[in-house]
């Protein structure tokens, strides 16, 4: 094994928390650190989008859902993964661990707050986990990706430091030409993402609201839709049958590009989406996630659409004819989409990646934390 100083990422197995634990990955193994990544076999599936690093495969489960016959075997799947970590914590002897949320991180970190390695969670929502929580109540440190984060346990200020959510560099590159709304003679670019696990209510609804649009519209319309494999054949006829060019997947790996494109996007409200499409400045229609345990969604687009950078329909007011609306408003109004744009980026933390480094490395080398960019690389 190298010399070089090691440090262990743990991940769920989500985009929203494997795209985050990547970007500050890529900055850690520029600085020569020996990356390791704990994930289950959901974010396995991630790891070929992300930058090469040692992978290790953990059991996950969360105790929530699945009824209580299943509960038994969730707790123990919880042991399990807990006593796994506790030998991969010992074997790799990390300079510090960073957990990204999701159970699969509950292992790996619990594991280094035993074994008092230096523990530090990363919470993307506005509305702090389960997991992470328990983390900072028993001497975790907290980066957090809004300045307002809720449930983040009192006494942890001295441990906390806001960083942003990181963002993958092809969005920090496609970041750099900023939203440019096409001449009415071009064609509009709707992007429907649903997220790392899709949206079946946009495969549902979102066809029948293009639907109702003017003949002229449909013309002009250009759909990116990602969706679930199940409704891909349903959802590509319905928009066959309205004359409207489309193109169907259940992952797009050029995601940023795609975002780059958009005009519109009509989305889900996971932290990474908000991150990306304020970097971006994509106008936003958010459908929040209804049914979690936080409604950290919720949260998360809540100041966004207060400030006009963003609109929200609650997923319970949804419906063909209300996107269709506004769908059709915005279509036509070059300039609220532009005015979207601009106060979207307003929100954007472009160095988050920067800050949640160093904060990292800070810890790693037992120096004083101080996360913000040096001021002569600033000015630079």
């Amino acid at each position: 094994m190298s010399g070089k100083a090691k440090v262990l990422l743990a991940a769920g197995g989500t985009g929203g928390h494997m795209f985050p634990a990547g970007a500050l990955a890529e900055q850690l193994k520029d600085a020569d650190y020996e990356v390791h990544l704990a994930t289950d076999k959901r974010g396995m599936a991630y790891v070929s989008n992300l930058t090469p690093m040692e992978l290790h495969q953990i059991p996950a489960a969360t105790p929530y859902g699945g009824g209580l016959m299943a509960l038994p075997m969730r707790i123990i799947t919880l042991v399990v993964s807990l006593l796994a970590s506790i030998i991969l914590v010992i074997r790799l002897r990390p300079k510090v661990i960073i957990g990204f949320g999701g159970y699969p991180s509950f292992g790996p970190i619990i594991a280094g707050l035993i074994l008092r390695r230096l523990v530090l969670v990363h919470e993307q929502n506005a509305v702090m986990g389960r997991v992470n929580k328990l983390a900072a109540n028993i001497g975790a440190y907290v980066a957090t990706s809004f300045d307002d984060t809720a449930n983040v346990p009192l006494g942890t200020a001295r441990k906390l430091r806001r960083t942003g959510n990181p963002l993958r560099p092809a969005i920090l590159k496609a970041a750099q030409g900023g939203y440019r709304y096409l001449a009415s003679a071009r064609a509009f670019e709707l992007l429907v993402f649903g997220g790392s696990q899709g949206a079946s209510v946009f495969a549902d609804i979102v066809p029948q609201a293009i639907a109702l649009l003017s003949a002229e519209q449909k013309r002009r319309l250009r759909i990116v839709h990602q969706v679930r494999q199940p409704e891909m054949r349903a959802t590509l006829e319905a928009y066959g049958k309205e004359g409207i060019y489309s193109e169907i997947r259940d992952f797009f790996d050029d995601l940023p590009v795609r975002m780059r494109r958009a005009h519109l996007m009509i989305a889900r409200g996971g932290a990474s989406t908000v991150a990306e499409m304020t970097a971006l400045g994509v106008p936003t229609i958010f459908v929040p996630l209804p049914g979690s345990l936080d409604q950290d969604q919720a949260h998360n687009v809540r100041k966004l659409a207060q400030r006009g950078g963003a609109m929200v329909i609650n997923q319970k007011d949804l419906t063909a004819e209300s996107l269709a609306l506004e769908i059709e408003k915005l279509t036509d109004d070059e300039t609220r989409l532009q005015q979207m744009s601009d106060k979207a980026r307003k929100f954007a933390e472009l160095d988050a990646t920067g800050r949640l480094f160093r904060y990292v490395d800070c810890l790693a080398q037992k120096r004083p934390l101080q996360i913000d960019k040096p001021q002569e690389l600033a000015d630079g």
